[in-house]
């Protein structure tokens, strides 16, 4: 065996490695290791650090913030990481008809729109002016869309750049192999730590048993979102340890609030009060999962214990149904469509389970549901484009903030075809506003008052189903060491290391 070979198995493949035109984890997982922001999280903990940027200030009115770059920082290419490389990467964030642009989804644009100005002050400052003070600016450049990109690079490749990254981070592209491997070797002229292995090879295969398989056979080395009953059976497994770290998540059934009849709230409610979650959970999780309440973890602050939630109640469901079928005029059955991806993610290892539990609990209360299962770049365009009226879906944090959940993905502004996160085409007046005060107010217990009451009102209106927050746990050699999960659940391996055998 080669011992400074990582091997990494995981349920997909990439669908794109520009940072700003992804959402999709199985990229995420890849692109963080070669790109790098200006903050990043520190090694263990969700603190912010510095990255590619040694120090910041702020001014008082929190509108400047002003940032020193490391020196002799380099690209893979390279050329020199710069303010100049900073300015461009933003702008290809901000614009989307950058002439460097070559694809119109960039999914978190949203996010930086508060940027009203950036600068170089000089080769090695950079200084961004906001249109207002915004509690999660920091924050939001410590994502992964704001990892800085070789403006050489985007240049050289066009539209090819997706398929040959080039950033800053510990581990440089090498080749990718669509559906086969993406391969990535230490960058050993990187300006930190040197990662502890030579090469990571990621090998994507949607079949859990064969990644189980794999790694009794040491043939990977690390294997993530297995079923739960996988990961219990491996916990027992010789030479085989397995990691687990509270997830910042949600698993969720989205229901498009545009189409009829899904645009009535008693529709929407009858949904709701179908679906057993607490059994949903034993079927499709073995029981690795806590029930959600609200789309807000409840291992991050702002999450209201107040809302209520819904328990099961069939007969409940039935009758809500029957009522707004008679007050609406539409007949029953209702027949709907429920969208499920091929490949299994964090928040939901066993997606095929869960869409099955989800028909079988409609159509015992007055539902006709068709599964339609599309591969994973798929099934997120198409929502995003409203093509759905139910599908399966889910989020992990970007940033330990509730606006990370609750404004991308039911704040209007987040509807659009950019890969807008409002799959359910949301809206409310009333929870926009409180989601935008919430945004732009410096003092947490008055954000978190805000939050609560959005939470409130959303529950009410029950676009949404939150159906699971669930531990993130992965299943890895003994001889791995180094490797720690992030709470943030980011895939960084610059500190894994293969041990002598």
């Amino acid at each position: 065996m080669v011992t400074d070979t990582l091997i990494y198995g995981r349920g997909g493949d990439a669908n794109a490695l520009d940072p700003v035109h992804t959402d999709i984890g199985e990229s995420v997982k890849v692109i963080v290791n070669i790109f790098e922001p200006l903050v990043a999280y520190d090694d263990e903990t969700l603190d912010l650090v510095p990255g590619v940027a040694e120090s910041w200030e702020t001014s008082d009115d929190g509108r400047e913030w002003t940032f020193k770059l490391r020196p002799n920082v380099k690209f893979h290419d390279g050329t020199p990481l710069n303010a100049e490389a900073v300015v461009f990467t933003f702008e290809r964030i901000l614009d989307p008809d950058h002439p460097h642009v070559h694809s119109n989804i960039i999914p978190y644009y949203s996010s930086y729109t508060q940027i009203e100005k950036i600068e170089a002050v000089d080769d090695l400052t950079v200084k961004f002016t906001l249109k207002q003070p915004q509690a999660t600016f920091l924050a939001n450049i410590a994502m992964f869309p704001s990892g800085i990109v070789s403006p050489t690079a985007v240049k050289k490749y066009g539209a090819d750049f997706t398929r040959h990254p080039v950033g800053s981070g510990p581990f440089q592209f090498v080749h990718w192999k669509p559906k086969q491997e993406i391969v990535l070797d230490r960058f050993d002229d990187y300006w930190g730590e040197p990662a502890g292995v030579k090469r990571v090879i990621f090998l994507p295969s949607e079949e859990s048993s064969i990644r189980v398989i794999q790694l009794k056979r040491a043939e990977i080395h690390i294997a993530d979102n297995l079923p739960p009953s996988e990961v219990d059976g491996l916990e027992k497994t010789p030479g085989v340890v397995v990691q687990s770290t509270p997830g910042i998540n949600i698993g969720y059934l989205t229901m498009q609030t545009q189409k009829p009849p899904l645009d009535k709230p008693e529709v929407r409610q009858a949904i709701c009060y179908a679906i057993d979650r607490d059994r949903l959970i034993e079927v499709a999780y073995a029981g690795h999962a806590q029930k959600a309440k609200t789309m807000v973890p409840p291992t991050l602050w702002g999450h209201s214990d107040d809302v209520p939630g819904r328990e099961v109640d069939q007969q409940k469901a039935k009758q809500l149904l029957e009522e707004a079928s008679k007050k609406y005029g539409f007949s029953l059955p209702v027949k709907l469509e429920l969208f499920v991806m091929d490949q299994p993610r964090p928040y939901m290892q066993q997606p095929r389970q869960t869409a099955i539990f989800i028909k079988d609990a409609l159509e015992k209360v007055g539902f006709q549901v068709e599964i339609i299962t599309n591969d994973i770049g798929q099934h997120f365009q198409r929502m995003t484009r409203g093509e759905h009226q139910l599908g399966l879906s889910g989020w992990s944090a970007d940033i330990a903030d509730p606006h990370n959940f609750l404004h991308t993905l039911l704040h209007s502004d987040n509807i659009n075809e950019i890969g807008g996160n409002n799959l359910s085409q949301y809206k409310n007046e009333e929870v926009d506003k409180l989601l935008d005060a919430a945004q732009f107010e410096l003092d947490k217990e008055k954000r978190t008052e805000l939050y609560k009451q959005a939470q409130q009102l959303i529950f009410e209106d029950a676009p949404v189903l939150p159906l699971v927050h669930v531990p993130v746990r992965i299943a890895q050699r003994d001889f791995v060491e180094g490797y720690k999960l992030h709470p943030s659940s980011q895939v960084r391996l610059k500190t894994a290391r293969i041990a002598e055998q």
